[in-house]
């Protein structure tokens, strides 16, 4: 046994050096955390990364979003999975990172999270502000759509005036069903389990922010961007309608000290072969290629920016 790990340490230290040889470049994933979403889809990238024939070996590193964001930074990871707010609020120097970090930018903007608001279909509330004295669950404190949902309240003027639950997601939609709370806001991905089977059971509507205020929102902070949520309300049986929505998306962040050339094939032969990553996670299905170059308010990489005039994805 012994002779045989031996043989098999040689053989793969005969591998990385051939590597090296050829010019190949090792790459190291910041992936996301073991059981979460964003972990399937780095192990996927991964995976296609390996194909590359610049590439030679490629190691995952699972982490948070924040800790990706310094991992990419301090040169640990050449690529990590993040939220596009933490790559935004790293390059800031927010708490809780400790100083700015200058090396983090992004490479590939994934899919979204999106800010939607429930109802029920025969609900007199039609607009957030309809909330004032009414019952509307968010999420426990800490959570992101938490402290989103407490400045949509503030900038509607009805801070103080919504009786906010600090509910998780399952018990959040039970008590939604049985009366308890007017309304649910939460922050799902285009296929979210949850409010899929509410769907099936309830007839449900979304109610849309006021476009000034998610135009201020995104002005104060561009890591967000409007789009259109669900984009496919089939997947919602009993859904009524589709509204504009606040986005914040997953996005890939890149080191500025992999080459611009690097950088440029890898988003190049991701986008050449995205179907392989598709399966990694359903919100990805109707994910379109071109939102790969969406605006996450973080800096492209100029390689990756240069894949993206190319196609005639940014200006």
């Amino acid at each position: 046994m012994k002779r045989k790990g031996i043989l098999a340490l040689f053989a793969s230290m005969l591998l990385c050096s051939a590597a090296h040889a050829q010019g190949k470049v090792d790459i190291n994933v910041g992936a996301g955390t073991q059981g979460g979403s964003q972990y399937p889809i780095t192990v996927a990238i991964g995976t296609l990364l390996e194909k590359m024939p610049q590439v030679g070996r490629v190691t995952l590193q699972p982490g948070g979003s924040i800790g990706n964001v310094i991992r990419v930074d301090d040169g640990k990871s050449e690529i990590a999975i993040t939220m596009s707010q933490s790559l935004r609020e790293g390059r800031l120097g927010k708490a809780p990172f400790k100083k700015p970090t200058q090396n983090a930018v992004n490479l590939i903007t994934l899919h979204a999270f999106h800010v939607a608001v429930f109802v029920a279909e025969d609900s007199p509330i039609k607009t957030f502000k309809d909330f004032a004295g009414k019952k509307l669950n968010i999420a426990p404190k800490g959570f992101s759509v938490r402290e989103i949902g407490e400045q949509v309240a503030r900038m509607e003027g009805i801070a103080g005036k919504v009786d906010i639950g600090s509910l998780r997601i399952t018990e959040a939609i039970e008590s939604f069903k049985d009366g308890h709370h007017h309304g649910l806001m939460y922050a799902p991905s285009e296929r979210f389990g949850a409010f899929m089977n509410l769907a099936q059971t309830r007839n449900i509507r979304l109610v849309e922010l006021d476009r000034k205020v998610m135009e201020a929102f995104v002005q104060e902070d561009p890591s967000f961007y409007i789009t259109k949520w669900p984009k496919d309300r089939s997947a919602y049986k009993n859904l009524s309608n589709s509204v504009d929505v606040l986005a914040y998306p997953n996005v890939i962040a890149a080191s500025t000290k992999v080459s611009e050339e690097l950088a440029y094939q890898m988003v190049k032969f991701i986008a050449e072969n995205f179907d392989q990553i598709r399966p990694s996670e359903p919100s990805l299905e109707p994910f379109e290629i071109k939102e790969m170059a969406v605006d996450a308010g973080s800096p492209f990489h100029p390689g990756a920016a240069r894949y993206y005039r190319e196609r005639g994805w940014l200006k």
